[in-house]
Formats: structure tokens, sequence, C-alpha cells
């Protein structure tokens, strides 16, 4: 299905901010662009969906404006787009932090917060969507976000290709992580094409770690900066912000876009202990790290019991399991005990503790790691979504 271009896809993703804003009867208030209205019709006062979101508590969760439906006309006509926003409040962000394991449409294992918001706006989305992909003239969807919103695309995205059987083209922005690898396989068929933007210090795309991965699960991701480490400004998506997605993605044509690579997952990494000071706080370690515990894993044969149990349980419980699984392997055998030993230290020098060594491999050490590098990454990762409502 012909792409719509990366300047066209930043700017619906950018302007589906505004629907949380109440609309008034008869009114069309979003700023829609020239080119936005010249490949789609958007009614606003009509195509407007919502959807809840917030923590498992249900006092904590909120109701508002998640999404925007666009019809297609011109070079588009018979394609549909959803526009879906990130996370812009408080409580969208309890969202991003609610790591359970749920089942999404297609049966995979994907993040519990991601697809509850996503099954509160489904109802909406069908009514929305039903008519109009009903018919033999309707091509395909392409879903559109920023953040959460990249997210909620990905799920959205599966769901249509199941129910409708149409190609889809899912378009995202600094997106976290989604699904287990179950999931990023489901997404990486021939109906699916992916164009995954990503800044290169932007730490909203390094969670949730490990087992949850990108998809495709074979493919690439269009790097729209040179930026490195992880800084919270480079989530930013405006065209204010510094880089702001809008700006680094303002060109016609994605053949232009430089792409990375997704093999690193596929590649052995075992860190040696003495060589820990060579890590900072960046994506590139984030994904070293993620590569390393996935060597270590299958090094020592826990890597598809690891995978099932995460299946069948959820996250929240996911790193104390993997601790009590990384005590075992360096009770094996001594060069278990080395790899855990390079694969910790460099995790406490990730998350800035420099001067702290690993004199101990016991489950609660081992726990308190994992505890420390997944906050200093929701740390940055909430300054990011903070920097983005100002």
């Amino acid at each position: 299905m012909k792409p719509i271009s990366p300047q066209l896809a930043s700017e619906i993703a950018d302007l589906v901010y505004e629907v949380r804003k109440p609309v008034a009867s008869g009114r069309n208030d979003l700023a829609f662009s020239p080119k936005m209205l010249n490949a789609f019709d958007f009614d606003d006062t009509k195509s407007r969906v919502s959807g809840r979101s917030g923590s498992f508590i249900s006092f904590f969760q909120k109701t508002s404006g998640f999404a925007l439906v666009g019809h297609g006309k011109n070079q588009y006509r018979g394609h549909h787009v959803i526009a879906v926003r990130g996370s812009k409040t408080g409580h969208d962000w309890l969202t991003n932090g609610n790591v359970g394991l749920s089942t999404s449409i297609g049966g995979s294992a994907v993040h519990s917060g991601f697809n509850q918001t996503f099954g509160s706006m489904r109802s909406a989305l069908d009514g929305l969507l039903s008519p109009h992909l009903a018919s033999s003239m309707a091509e395909g969807v392409h879903c559109v976000g920023h953040s959460l919103g990249g997210a909620l695309a990905s799920l959205i995205g599966q769901w249509i290709n199941h129910r409708y059987r149409k190609p889809v083209n899912i378009y995202t922005f600094g997106a976290p992580r989604v699904g287990m690898e179950g999931f990023a396989a489901s997404s990486t068929s021939a109906a699916f094409a992916h164009y995954r933007c990503t800044h290169g210090a932007d730490p909203v795309p390094n969670i949730p770690l490990w087992p949850f991965v990108h998809a495709p699960t074979n493919g690439f991701e269009y790097r729209l900066d040179t930026g490195t480490g992880i800084s919270p400004g480079a989530h930013g998506m405006g065209d204010s912000a510094v880089p702001g997605y809008r700006n680094t993605a303002r060109t016609g044509d994605w053949s232009g876009l430089r792409q990375n690579s997704l093999d690193y997952l596929r590649t052995p990494v075992r860190l040696d202990y003495e060589r820990r000071m060579e890590a900072s706080f960046s994506g590139y370690w984030a994904d070293r790290i993620s590569a390393a515990l996935i060597t270590l894993l299958k090094d020592a044969g826990y890597y598809s019991a690891v995978l099932l149990q995460a299946k069948i349980g959820t996250t929240l419980t996911l790193y104390d399991m993997l601790a009590r699984t990384l005590e075992k392997i360096a009770a094996a055998a001594a060069n278990f005990s080395s790899q855990v030993r390079g694969l910790l230290g460099h995790m406490l020098v990730f998350a800035g503790y420099v001067a702290t060594r690993v004199a101990d491999l016991t489950y609660s050490f081992i726990r308190w790691v994992f505890d420390r590098t997944t906050s200093a990454l929701y740390r940055a990762v909430r300054q990011a979504i903070d920097r983005n409502e100002q």
C-alpha cells in the first residue's frame, strides 16, 4: 500500500494531541494543514475517539480523546488513517508505567496498560471504520502515533488486519515497545509495513526492557537524527521541540532517511566485568545490555523457560523471576558466574552507580540492580513526557 510521506505522518501525529480538548457540536477546531486536507477528509465532530488510560486502580483512570479517523481522497482514495495521540497528561503516563502482560487480539503477549487503553477505544473505532472497510474500494489503513500513541497505533494495526483483513501501514515516532517476540513476529508479515522513527537520544523507544521487542523483527528503524546518549528533550514531537520529530521528519520521501538495523538482539554479547566502565547511559548500551541478558540465558539453557514464564505471568514479577534465574545460573559454573558479574556491572554503570561493585550474586542484590536500571530509564522517560507537555 502506498505510504504517506514522513512529513505528512509527523504532522498528523502532532495534530492529534489536540483531540484531548472537547469539541462543540458542528465546529471543527483542529488546524489541519493543506497537505492533510489534500490527502484525507476529517470530520472533527464525528471522528474523534475517546479512550481510558491510567493505572489498574480505577479511581486513577481518566477518559479523554485519544484518536482521530480520516478517510482518503485524491491519490489516497480508498485509504483511511487513524491518528493516535501520545502521553500528554499524568493520567496517561500511569498507563505507560503499567508493566503487566495481557493477550492481544492476535493472541500474543503485550503490555497490559497499552492493551487496556486500546480495548477502551475498540468499539468506537469499529463503529467508525466498519462502514468504510467493508467496502471493496477500501485499500487499507495508515495507523500513526507518537509515544504512547505509537504503541496504540501498533495494537490498532494488528486488530485492523485481524478484523478486516486489510493491509496496514504503521508510522510511529518515539514509540515504546508494545509486546514480546510473538507480537512483533505477527506484525512482521507482508500485510504490514512499518515506518518506525526514532531520535538517537530519545529514552522512550528503550522501554519496556526485554523481553519486550520492537517490530518488525527482521527490519530496521528510521533514525531521524544523530543524537547519542539519553536526553528527555529528544522525545518532543512538535516543531518547537529540539530536535522535534516534526522537524526531523520534514521530507517527502522515506528513501532519503537513515536506516538503523534492528539485528542487535541476534548478535551474541558477553560483557567483561573489568570493562564495565565503558558503559554509558545511552540507547546503545540499553540495547547491549538486553543482548547480553539474552546471550546469558541462551548460554545457560534458560532462555525458552524464561520466555514461557513471562508469557503466562506478568512483568510486574518478571524481574523477580530473572533475578532468581540469574542467581541459579551464577551458582552453576564459574564461566556463568563471570558472565552474570559482567552483565550486572555494566547495568550498574549504565544506571549511574559507577562506584558500586558486584560483591555477591544473591537474588536480593541482582533484584536491586534490575530495580536501579529500570528506575534510571523510567526516570528519563517521565522527564521526556513532562517536557512534551510544555
